[in-house]
C-alpha cells in the first residue's frame, strides 16, 4: 500500500508540473492549502478515492493516470544535453518522464519478446578530430549507405538496427532547453528528443547522439561533444558528396546552392556553411561573411525552406500489434499511446478483423 501511495505522489506532482500550476494554484482548484497538496504530494497524505477524483477532475486526467506505476529503469544521464535554463523542478520532471517514457518502451520490446542481443552497434576509437569524420563514413558503410548520397530517413534506419527513438512532448515549452540526450538502458541503445523541433534541427540532434553511442573517444584532451558534432556533419553531409556538389574551393557560394542542398541533404544552411569552412572549401572570412548575412535576415532564427521532421512509427506499430494479438488490454494500449479509447480506434480506422 505505501509503495501505491508513494506513486500516487509522484504522479500527482508531475501532472501537477506538466499543467503550469504551482502549489498555491492547484490548492485553489482544490480547496486546499499549499501546503496540504505538498503533503499529498510526498506522501505524507494519502488521498481516499473521493480525493483521487477531486484531484483527478482538478487537473483534468483520469484516476487512472494518479494510480500509474512505473518500473523506472535505472540511468545514468551521462550524455544529457541541456541549457543552462532547465534546471530545478522542470529538470527533475523531464528527468522523470524521459525515465517513465524508456519503461514503457523496454516493456514494449519485452512483450513483442524482440532480441536485445542484436542491438549490440559498433563502436569507433578516435584518437583525433580526423577520427570521427573516419568514424562517419564507417558507419555508412558498414550499414550499407551510400557515402556519395543523402541519408533519407534517419530514424528509420536507427531504429532498423535497434536503436529506440524517444521524442517528449514539448507542446507547453517547458523543456525548451532541452537539447538531447543518449544511453544505453538494459543493453538497448536509445535516442531521446523533443517532438516539436524543425527537422533540420531534429536530424543533427539525432546524429549527434548517435555520435555518443558509437564513439569510443580515447583522448582525454578532447572535447566529446565537439567529437560528435564532427561526426553528426560527417554523417550527414559526406566530404566526397558535399565536394562534388560544390567543388574543392570556392571564392562565393550563391544562394540557391544552399537552398538546394539543404533541401536534398535536410540539413541547415548554417550546417552547411559550417561543413565548407570545416572542409576548407571556404575561407574562414567567406564564412563569417555569410553569417552575418544570416543574422541580418534573421536566418539564425527561422530559415527558409524549413525540413519537415522525421517520424517514429515503431512505438505505435508496436503497442498495436500487442493489442490487436490480445497481449495488452486496449486499455493498456490508449495508457501506453496515452490516448482515448476514440483516438485508438480511429488510428486503426474502427476496423478490425
Amino acid at each position: 500500500m505505501g509503495d501505491i501511495m508513494e506513486e500516487v505522489g509522484k504522479n500527482l506532482k508531475r501532472i501537477r508540473l506538466l499543467k503550469n500550476l504551482s502549489l498555491k494554484e492547484a490548492g485553489f482548484l482544490l480547496n486546499m492549502s499549499a501546503p496540504a497538496v505538498s503533503k499529498y504530494e510526498k506522501g505524507e497524505i494519502h488521498p481516499d478515492s473521493q480525493k483521487l477524483i477531486e484531484f483527478a477532475n482538478a487537473y483534468n486526467v483520469k484516476v487512472l493516470d494518479l494510480l500509474k506505476s512505473y518500473n523506472v529503469p535505472e540511468m545514468k544521464f551521462n550524455s544529457f544535453r541541456k541549457r543552462e535554463r532547465l534546471k530545478g523542478e522542470n529538470l527533475e520532471l523531464l528527468k522523470e518522464i524521459i525515465q517513465n517514457k524508456v519503461s514503457d518502451y523496454l516493456e514494449v520490446i519485452e512483450l513483442n519478446k524482440l532480441k536485445s542481443s542484436n542491438n549490440k552497434i559498433k563502436k569507433y576509437t578516435c584518437n583525433n578530430e580526423q577520427d570521427a569524420e573516419l568514424a562517419a563514413e564507417e558507419f555508412r558503410k558498414n550499414y550499407k549507405l551510400s557515402i556519395n548520397q543523402p541519408i533519407p530517413d534517419l530514424i528509420n534506419i536507427l531504429e532498423n538496427i535497434g536503436i529506440l527513438i524517444i521524442e517528449i512532448d514539448n507542446s507547453n515549452g517547458k523543456f525548451s532547453d532541452f537539447d538531447g540526450l543518449s544511453e544505453v538502458v538494459g543493453n538497448v541503445p536509445l535516442i531521446v528528443l523533443l517532438n516539436n523541433i524543425d527537422g533540420e534541427r531534429q536530424r543533427f540532434t539525432i546524429a549527434h547522439e548517435l555520435g555518443h553511442l558509437v564513439l569510443n573517444v580515447k583522448n582525454k584532451d578532447l572535447n566529446e561533444e565537439k567529437m560528435c558534432n564532427k561526426f553528426a556533419s560527417s554523417l550527414l553531409m559526406p566530404k566526397d558528396a558535399v565536394i562534388n556538389e560544390f567543388g574543392i574551393s570556392r571564392n562565393t557560394i550563391s544562394f540557391y546552392e544552399l537552398r538546394a542542398f539543404k533541401n536534398e541533404y535536410k540539413v541547415s544552411m548554417a550546417a552547411i556553411l559550417y561543413r565548407l569552412k570545416e572542409l576548407n572549401i571556404i575561407s574562414e572570412y567567406l564564412y563569417k561573411k555569410y553569417n552575418i548575412s544570416f543574422s541580418s535576415k534573421g536566418y539564425k532564427k527561422h530559415e527558409p525552406d524549413p525540413i519537415d521532421p522525421e517520424k517514429s512509427y515503431q512505438f505505435k506499430r508496436l503497442v498495436h500489434k500487442l493489442e490487436v494479438n490480445n497481449i495488452i488490454s486496449l486499455n493498456k494500449a490508449c495508457e501506453l499511446l496515452e490516448i482515448t479509447i476514440d483516438e485508438y480506434n480511429e488510428e486503426d480506422n474502427n476496423y478490425r478483423y
